[in-house]
């Protein structure tokens, strides 16, 4: 299942993503502890109920604070989830901008609120170590964890596993469309569509309003179509990138695309690994 075109040093992150669709998505199973109940509809919705609605108010210096805070006297199967949840939301953020010791520390921090605290098992530790994409300079954890929440939640009311499924060349386009009814911003379903169809989505945590506007920069080479939807576009401007920059570029970690993608790309002394 896992995308034909990352970084091999991203690979544990997209195994760690399919673990996660098979055990959470297309089950009520655990990431952590397998074959216990933890991604039920009941434990989603108490999560939910406590603190996603609220996390607006919080200050980032402050987030953990306020998260035990909303947590306490939860369930263990709660605060498993939520720390569960956490890991989902760290998989796609690079190591430039967060550290494997930190994102381990922060969940485990969640998971140590209980009364029967777990811990991250060690097969799993690798898929926190590079991530996969830069996401800016700022990391709104908190947004990231509330929207992991949301989308499973909702997800166990209406969604359905052919959504889920690779070898359909319609499920993507599905799967996106179900996202753009939720309540999360479209930068926040970026990297669920990312880390559920890697080999169709790009590992860009920008808004579509961004993207739109920066696609014409490539018009010298992919010819508009009227109409398109704008990640459709960016897949054909890939395709005809890749002869030059390869198969496993990123529109934004390398640094001759970047420059030609974005005007905010940094200038960086050597090249990036493209």
């Amino acid at each position: 299942m896992s995308a034909k075109r990352p970084d091999p040093a991203c690979q544990p992150a997209y195994e760690a993503a399919d673990l996660w669709i098979d055990r959470a998505l297309r089950a009520d199973d655990s990431l952590f502890t397998p074959g216990a109940d933890i991604w039920s509809k009941d434990n989603l919705r108490k999560a939910r109920a406590r603190f996603v609605g609220k996390v607006g108010e919080w200050k980032s210096e402050e987030v953990f604070d306020e998260l035990e805070k909303a947590l306490e006297c939860s369930p263990p199967e709660v605060y498993q989830l939520v720390g569960e949840a956490a890991y989902v939301a760290y998989l796609i953020i690079h190591k430039s901008r967060i550290g494997q010791d930190r994102k381990i520390k922060d969940i485990n921090r969640i998971l140590g609120w209980s009364c029967k605290p777990v811990e991250i098992p060690p097969r799993l530790l690798d898929g926190l170590e590079n991530g996969i994409v830069h996401p800016g300079l700022n990391v709104d954890f908190k947004r990231r964890l509330s929207t992991v929440i949301t989308f499973a939640e909702r997800w166990k009311a209406s969604g359905s596993d052919g959504m889920l499924c690779r070898d359909n060349p319609k499920s993507p386009w599905c799967f996106q469309e179900y996202l753009a009814n939720l309540e999360v911003t479209d930068a926040q379903q970026m990297p669920l569509l990312h880390l559920v169809h890697p080999d169709k989505f790009e590992p860009l945590v920008w808004s579509n309003k961004v993207k739109v506007s920066e696609a014409p920069k490539f018009d010298d080479c992919v010819a508009r179509v009227h109409g398109e939807e704008v990640n459709r576009r960016i897949r054909r401007i890939r395709a005809a990138l890749e002869p030059e920059f390869g198969c496993c570029f990123h529109f934004i970690d390398c640094t001759e695309v970047c420059r030609m993608w974005s005007d905010k790309c940094k200038d960086e002394s050597e090249p990036a690994d493209c």
